[in-house]
């Protein structure tokens, strides 16, 4: 018996996988387009067999190839079917056609491009940096007697010139009207003078003056009333108490201003001018705002903190104000009117670019690329890519926006063009 040496053993099996080999892998080129029915691109057979997707109306995220109800909300899919394909113009980003149904059922929303002014914000910490000397008036009664009525102001509250503080019950402010009186029915025009002068010191009017001459009834209490506007600052006494005439029944305070050193960032500080607006919330006064405006800018950036100091001030007659109290200041930073702008909910923000989706009518939307500038509030100024009055897209526009990206991805397919 012969036996078969060991390297025609090899030989055999290596031959049987080369043949494997060449019959699966060694193919002469294949022509695609060859079963493409007749007039159809590749691109057209390609989106005719994809298979529709369903997607949440609530939910854009949430996709599945299978009918059912959102995991999420629980609301039931909605068939999204490929969108139709419009005639490659050379955009970037092609247009995508969407049907009434998806429109209505996924709730898209779109909103006009706009021009009006804008504005940067910046929100900043700051501190009290300097309490001036602050301005007060103590309202004294000028008559003994007891304390009948008060207002309603408390401390902090704001009174205006001539506002009724409180009213005294004062037997000699009722003496002083008897005796002008007297003075005017004996015809003693001196001694008349010096009591119209007297009760005019006191508060009295000159209707007030008026009305007694003429009525000849005496006014039976002192009302007291703010010489100028202000704040109340302190209350010394109360209904029921007995004052004297220089009791500081009251004390109100003036109009300060009040200056505020804010730190900001290095790279805010190219936003912030000398009399720009600013709004000043103290956090321990929820509710209250105070006006005021930039005053100067540090020439020179703090080099440990990497901080620029900013100093603004605002006017105020608050008491409540006091040294080196933390505050929170919007500066309104870099206005500008007349500036192209959409809300900021349309723009669609990526790693290297951001774009919208404008609405050409009839159900064709497109992405388009757009060089955004300040962010006012709701709203995203617009350098290029966009015009006035043109639709653009506020809710789904990722949707439409990744559609757009697939057709593109197609039409490279088709055309061979993969330098993108």
């Amino acid at each position: 018996m012969q036996f078969i040496k060991p390297a025609t053993i090899i030989a055999l099996i290596l031959g049987v996988f080369i043949g494997i080999g060449i019959e699966r892998y060694w193919q002469g080129p294949v022509d695609t387009t060859a079963a493409l029915p007749a007039g159809e691109t590749a691109l057209e057979h390609a989106r005719k067999h994809l298979d529709p997707d369903y997607v949440c109306p609530m939910h854009p995220e949430v996709v599945s190839k299978q009918p059912g109800t959102c995991p999420i909300c629980g609301m039931d899919l909605v068939k999204r079917e490929p969108a139709a394909i419009p005639e490659n113009t050379g955009d970037d980003f092609p247009e995508v056609v969407i049907s009434p149904e998806f429109i209505h059922n996924f709730g898209v929303r779109t909103a006009t491009v706009t021009r009006g002014p804008v504005s940067r914000e910046i929100l900043a910490l700051g501190r009290v940096s300097r309490m001036p000397q602050p301005r007060i008036t103590d309202v004294s009664p000028g008559l003994t007697g007891k304390v009948i009525a008060v207002s309603g102001k408390a401390i902090g509250d704001t009174v205006n010139k001539g506002e009724l503080l409180y009213s005294v019950d004062a037997p000699e402010w009722r003496r002083l009207q008897q005796s002008y009186l007297d003075a005017l029915r004996e015809d003693d025009p001196t001694r008349a003078n010096q009591l119209r002068q007297r009760l005019q010191a006191l508060g009295m009017k000159a209707a007030a003056l008026a009305r007694l001459a003429e009525s000849g009834q005496v006014e039976q209490t002192l009302d007291v009333h703010a010489p100028l506007g202000g704040t109340v600052v302190e209350w010394r006494a109360g209904e029921g108490e007995a004052v004297g005439a220089t009791t500081k029944v009251v004390t109100l305070g003036g109009v300060n201003r009040i200056p505020v050193v804010v730190s900001l960032f290095e790279g805010q500080g190219a936003w912030v001018d000398r009399g720009q607006r600013i709004t000043v919330r103290v956090p321990t006064m929820p509710g209250i705002e105070f006006e005021g405006q930039v005053d100067r800018t540090d020439r020179e950036i703090n080099f440990s903190t990497r901080t620029l100091p900013v100093y603004v001030g605002f006017s105020t007659a608050d008491p409540r104000i006091r040294y080196g109290m933390l505050v929170e200041v919007t500066i309104q930073a870099a206005d500008r009117e007349n500036v192209l702008q959409i809300p900021g909910e349309a723009l669609i923000r990526t790693g290297e670019s951001s774009r919208v989706i404008v609405a050409r009518g009839d159900g064709r939307f497109q992405p388009v690329e757009v060089v955004p500038g300040i962010e006012s509030g709701d709203h995203i100024e617009i350098l290029s890519g966009l015009e006035e009055g043109q639709e653009i897209v506020l809710s789904g526009q990722f949707l439409i926006d990744s559609e757009s990206s697939l057709m593109a991805d197609f039409q490279r397919m088709e055309t061979g063009d993969d330098d993108r």
